[in-house]
């Protein structure tokens, strides 16, 4: 031995405790040998990929372009923060969003007829019924196959609907301003449990039951809305969250809290009594009714913080059980297109499993861009099934999502959390870097039979390969002269210019 090295003894006299980073065997080893040992689990930056890795090494190298994505991001975050979402009607699709005849939205990215999922064309067909343009299933298809009816995307009108998100021009939506910076967005009222549009699945009683939302509950809450001014949707939301809602799978507290706000203005603007009586009947039967509410008060924040030019933050997410398509800040009218999710994290009723079922599917997953859903899960500990079994896990969850995002939410904070913020930003890069991807709180519906509808109920998580794609997007926006064999595949459309008076 080299006369040189000194030797510290007291190494060897001491407990050893160790660090160990990378596979996890080592850490197993030692455990099994009883030593106190720490796992940093550490993996290389965006899976070692060596195109998004440099990527990120030319974003993070140019201090002039962090500038500029640092100042867009907090803009983007500012404009979420100081969005006041109202809902101030409740009118036709029609006259609302300007819905033609023969003419249906849906959730998700655009899709062909025979691409679609098989919920989503069942609830077309019910909607086709529903408006009259058909009697029955073969005339209705030999609608759509003629090419008669013409399909879009709810977010083409400014518009969001839950799971399969038909909406047809006769059924009653609400509308939604954003007081602050004066945009407007739509979403149908909430039609409940069992055979329902929403669910892909419908017979004589779901079309009798849109009836009645059409002739009956859509006027009762255009008159109550009136009677009682503007509704604040996030001040119901920041309550809801200290009452057991995260505000995406589960709205039971929030559905309440609409009821207490609106039955005495339904009273006092004139509706009959055994109408309110069949209103707070449904609505008590239906908690997820305030659902809805969510959506559009969200959609008019996030589209209210889209477009500023060099920003990485996600502002929307939206599926169709086949394709998911992002929105990010920065990419303008351009949204990145990947396949959708299984549902192979949900928790499914007895007698059906993940073969039975739809892929990933609505425009709700929305509510996770603006910090609710699953970005404020410990809010909610009876879905705690739905990310291990604990609140401690979804504590954990959130904690693990707010390394991937920019900011944290000043209206929504989280009781079980010491009134934490919910996270609050999904921003592209850190979700490439981490690998760590956001997660939507979730139904599940049966992909091909026609009288089931929901078969289960989970977590949906984002798929990777869409945040390295928007990232490629926004790296060729930018023009970083960087070599990339991926194809990215996005879609462009202008939303419709809405001028909307009530």
């Amino acid at each position: 031995m080299p006369e040189n090295v000194i030797i510290d003894q007291t190494l060897f006299a001491s407990d050893l405790r160790v660090i160990a980073v990378g596979v996890p065997q080592f850490t197993d080893a030692l455990r099994q040998q009883s030593a106190a040992v720490v796992h940093l689990n550490w993996q290389p930056p965006a899976d070692g990929d060596p195109e998004l890795v440099e990527i990120l090494k030319r974003i993070y190298s140019d201090s002039r372009l962090m500038t500029q994505i640092d100042a867009a991001n907090q803009e983007t975050i500012a404009r979420i923060q100081s969005s006041a979402p109202e809902i101030i009607d409740v009118s036709t699709a029609r006259e609302a969003m300007g819905l033609p005849d023969y003419t249906i939205s849906h959730a998700g990215p655009p899709i062909e007829w025979e691409r679609m999922a098989g919920p989503q064309r069942r609830a077309i067909m019910g909607a086709i019924q529903f408006e009259g343009w058909a009697s029955n299933h073969d005339e209705a298809v030999a609608l759509v196959s003629s090419g008669k009816i013409q399909c879009y995307p709810n977010h083409f009108y400014n518009a969001v609907a839950p799971m399969t998100g038909v909406i047809s021009p006769s059924m009653p939506v609400l509308v939604a301003r954003n007081k602050t910076y004066g945009n407007y967005a739509f979403s149908t009222l909430n039609e409940g449990r069992g055979n329902t549009l929403w669910f892909g699945v419908f017979d004589e009683g779901t079309l009798r039951r849109l009836q009645w939302m059409r002739d009956e509950l859509g006027p009762a809450l255009k008159a109550t809305i009136q009677h009682h001014g503007p509704l604040d949707v996030f001040d119901i939301i920041a309550q809801g969250l200290q009452m057991g809602d995260e505000c995406h799978a589960r709205h039971t507290a929030c559905t309440a809290l609409l009821v207490k706000r609106l039955v005495p203005s339904m009273l006092d603007a004139g509706i009959p009594g055994k109408t309110v009586a069949e209103i707070v009947r449904f609505l008590d039967a239906n908690s997820h009714f305030f659902l809805n509410f969510t959506m559009v008060g969200v959609k008019a924040t996030m589209d209210a913080a889209q477009g500023v030019p060099y920003s990485t933050i996600a502002t929307a997410m939206s599926r169709n059980g086949v394709d998911f398509m992002l929105r990010v800040g920065g990419l303008g009218n351009d949204w990145v297109l990947s396949p959708v999710s299984q549902m192979d994290e949900a928790v499914y009723y007895i007698g059906y499993t993940v073969s039975d079922a739809a892929g990933d599917i609505g425009d709700s997953a929305i509510i996770e861009t603006c910090g609710l859903g699953g970005m404020a899960i410990a809010a909610a500990p009876t879905v705690a099934p739905f990310v291990g079994g604990r609140l401690a896990n979804e504590i954990a969850t959130m904690k693990t999502l707010s390394n991937i995002t920019l900011s944290r939410h000043n209206k929504f904070r989280i009781a079980t959390m010491d009134m934490e913020n919910t996270p609050l930003g999904i921003d592209v890069r850190q979700a490439v870097e981490t690998r760590i991807v956001p997660f939507i709180t979730t139904g599940v519906l049966h992909e091909t039979n026609p009288t089931v509808g929901q078969i289960g109920t989970g977590v949906a998580r984002v798929p990777i390969t869409i945040f390295d794609h928007a990232l490629i997007a926004l790296a060729r926006q930018w023009k970083l002269d960087i070599e990339t064999t991926t194809s990215v595949k996005s879609i462009r459309f202008n939303p419709i210019s809405v001028s909307y008076a009530s």
